[in-house]
């Protein structure tokens, strides 16, 4: 046998050995998987959740309060978490144990791109929680911007919360101007 033909021959037996070698690592369940994906979302880990995500762990596993990685990943206005997640299948409109969607999340906590993104995956632009639309909620922390995309989005300026309260009512509460015109001007009843 030339040393040619005896090198390969040793190459092709090491990679069938390789390749037909178990691992001793025992494999990770779908529990423990979702766990270290809510793990990487959180510290805002954008290779791991990508990694996590490729080997097919479900994007969305519910903490016991009703959290996904999604609403984690709005809250924490990490847009680019949000994205992988949303490409690999994550439910854009589920809501946690308190009703919050990730959309009411990520404008709660003032991430105005990841909000966006969120629409434009289908994100319902009229949900409600606790009484008070998407909207209500904007206009209650005094937020012009995020305000003015929702209702470009579409969202309802006629809502009443469950106290008779629109968000017009709730501009006009904190004497916030701004707002009170922008609502007036998409159609609230003055």
């Amino acid at each position: 046998m030339s040393r040619f033909g005896y090198l390969a021959g040793f190459f092709a037996m090491l990679l069938l050995t390789a390749c037909s070698t178990t691992s001793d690592a025992p494999e990770q369940t779908d529990a423990q998987n979702s766990a270290a994906l809510m793990s990487a979302v959180e510290a805002d880990e954008d290779r791991a959740v990508l990694d996590l995500l490729t080997q097919g762990t479900p994007p969305d596993q519910q903490t016991a309060a009703g959290k996904t990685a999604l609403m984690v990943a709005a809250a924490n206005g990490n847009r680019r978490i949000v994205r992988l997640l949303l490409a690999a299948g994550a439910e854009v409109n589920r809501q946690d144990s308190e009703g919050y969607t990730p959309v009411i999340h990520a404008a709660e906590s003032g991430h105005l791109s990841v909000v966006r993104a969120l629409l434009a995956a289908g994100a319902n632009v009229n949900v409600s929680q606790g009484g008070e639309s998407l909207l209500m909620k904007v206009v209650g922390s005094g937020d012009l911007l995020t305000a003015e995309m929702l209702l470009a989005a579409g969202a309802d300026v006629h809502y009443r919360g469950a106290d008779g309260r629109t968000a017009l009512d709730l501009a006009r509460s904190s004497n916030n101007q701004d707002l009170e015109m922008l609502l007036v001007q998409a159609g609230a009843a003055r």
